[in-house]
């Protein structure tokens, strides 16, 4: 015959039984709504979390029913924290209260009993490396009584919490929302080390990103910008990227928004070349043309005052940095003040011998050639291809390769490519002398190799002697060099005579020689802004000829091209 008391010990391991479910339900419920939270958007949450709150609801009376009082009560309490004031949540908890104050009260189980049994199973779980249980059981704890085991349950939650999510967000992109819910609850108890900051940031801009895509193109490509920043090579960022820019490059061409589309094809072209998307930017860019007349950007004089010409002789390429769009824009302006655009993301022109062909880059994609008279124009490089430079004949290019090196193109026989030279910033002379800056005979400088000779000629002593430009008639080279700690242009002829031309304020860089020899043009923010300056190649007092704003990222990759 059983004894009552061991009845009643026995209601009471069941109760407890009982609680420690419920317990374990009411965490699972709570992990559950913040992994939602963090897998869609407000919308959706709230959708999911009345509909959580409604099922526990719908529950909890049924336990009622079947005599289950303490499950039902923890099943709204758990409803109450998800939706608190909920009227319809009160009213279930005060039904609730009143039918269990009718029955009667077992004997209670100590809550320590409860508490010292759930941290037990959370130290097993933790020990056999189940990340997740522990931290659902650590984080029940914690919601019961903060103070119990205070330093143990916190250490062990932090590392448990840590460690699991950074394995959730080095694994599938579904996992994201997952592992930064558990890198949440690490940052709760202390500050993430450098690596988990960093991982926490990528993974949640990136699936932002994702929520925006293809509702919202712009706040789309600008997280994922900002994830390309931080790590080129996160997941399949860049593809993505140039997806989004793409795709609101054919937005915005359906809208009849040619200008701005063409901007959108040529930022996904500096991800990936694409002959498609190539011949959506050129029709874009056409339309655009065609749609609006180019000013030529940045003049200087005063509002209402006509801009002067800004060049005695020829046609002066340039580049002009467009914050808006995030790239450089490539224009020509000649002698008589009329401009034309001739691409969009372009930079670093050159003009081919005769002045009918401008070379140039659009970064990341390779080097262009285009007809400015018929607009033609076909690509000559690949990606990392940089700095064109026309040989006398105008049938060749080289270029930097992005290895290193310099190559040679012929451009009427394609596949008849070279590797001549490693070094950088490669100059074509009119009487076929390439010059480049590299390192020869011990020491390292501005380079020069005759046509047919059998090895180059160190002209210069520096190895930041850069962007060599030739001037006509072939008797002398101005570059750039910070020998004297800023960068400035020097004008050194074939036979070793050096001369200093600028040596102001700022930097002068990317220089070009007028196509009658008499002036040389460069690139320089003497003024605390950018802009094109014409200086007497004899020598002189600079001036400013247009304004190109406050901004020109990466100067050193930047120049000018003065063609006939």
């Amino acid at each position: 015959m059983i004894r009552p008391s061991a009845r009643r010990f026995r209601r009471g391991l069941a109760g407890f039984a009982i609680a420690l479910i419920s317990l374990g339900l009411i965490g699972g419920m709570a992990f559950a709504g913040w992994r939602m939270g963090w897998e869609h958007g407000a919308t959706e949450r709230e959708r999911r979390v009345q509909a959580t709150v409604d099922a526990a609801i719908r529950q909890a009376m049924a336990m009622l029913e079947a005599g289950q009082d303490e499950r039902a009560l923890s099943f709204l309490e758990g409803a109450r924290r998800l939706r608190p004031a909920d009227p319809t949540v009160e009213a279930a908890l005060a039904e609730a209260r009143r039918r269990i104050a009718a029955r009667p009260t077992p004997t209670p189980i100590p809550s320590s009993v409860l508490l010292e049994e759930a941290f037990r199973a959370a130290r097993e779980a933790y020990a056999r490396e189940d990340l997740p249980r522990a931290v659902e059981l650590l984080l029940q704890i914690r919601n019961r009584d903060p103070a119990f085991r205070a330093r143990e349950v916190a250490s062990m939650l932090r590392d448990a919490a840590l460690r699991h999510g950074m394995r959730l967000l080095a694994g599938e992109e579904e996992k994201l929302a997952e592992g930064i819910f558990y890198l949440d609850q690490a940052a709760r108890l202390g500050p993430l080390p450098s690596e988990a900051l960093a991982a926490y940031r990528l993974a949640a801009l990136y699936l932002a990103a994702r929520d925006y895509w293809g509702v919202n193109w712009p706040e789309a490509i600008r997280r994922l910008q900002e994830v390309y920043a931080l790590n080129p090579g996160y997941r399949d960022t860049a593809r993505r990227l140039f997806q989004a820019h793409t795709a609101y490059g054919d937005l915005l061409a359906a809208q009849g928004e040619s200008c701005p589309a063409e901007i959108q094809y040529h930022a996904a072209l500096r991800l990936f070349p694409d002959p498609e998307v190539q011949a959506k930017a050129q029709q874009a860019g056409a339309v655009c043309l065609q749609a609006t007349p180019t000013p030529i950007p940045g003049g200087l004089p005063a509002e209402g005052t006509p801009l002067p010409p800004p060049i005695p002789v020829g046609r002066l390429a340039y580049a002009m940095y467009d914050a808006t769009a995030g790239a450089y824009v490539l224009y020509v302006v000649d002698a008589g003040g009329r401009g034309m655009r001739i691409a969009v993301g372009a930079d670093q022109p050159a003009w081919q011998p005769g002045g009918r062909w401008l070379a140039y880059r659009i970064a990341g994609v390779g080097i262009f050639v285009k007809d400015v008279e018929s607009g033609e124009t076909t690509q000559a490089a690949g990606p990392g291809a940089a700095w064109p430079t026309w040989s006398p004949d105008g049938r060749r290019l080289a270029f930097m390769d992005g290895t290193g090196g310099i190559r040679v193109l012929d451009l009427q026989e394609p596949p008849a490519l070279q590797r001549v030279a490693t070094g950088r910033f490669p100059a074509w002379g009119p009487h076929g002398t390439l010059a480049w800056t590299g390192c020869a005979g011990g020491g390292c400088g501005l380079l020069l190799r005759p046509p047919d000779a059998p090895a180059p000629i160190r002209l210069s002593q520096h190895p930041n002697d850069l962007q060599a430009a030739w001037a006509p008639d072939g008797s002398a080279l101005v570059y750039t060099t910070d020998i004297q700690g800023s960068w400035d242009l020097v004008v050194a002829t074939t036979g070793g005579f050096f001369r200093a031309l600028t040596a102001g304020e700022g930097w002068e860089i990317g220089p070009a020689w007028s196509p009658d020899g008499a002036w040389i043009a460069y690139l320089s923010n003497a003024d605390g802004r950018w802009g094109v300056y014409l200086i007497p190649a004899a020598g002189g007092t600079p001036r400013k000829i247009l304004d190109l704003g406050g901004q020109l990222p990466d100067p050193l990759s930047q120049r000018v091209a003065w063609g006939p």
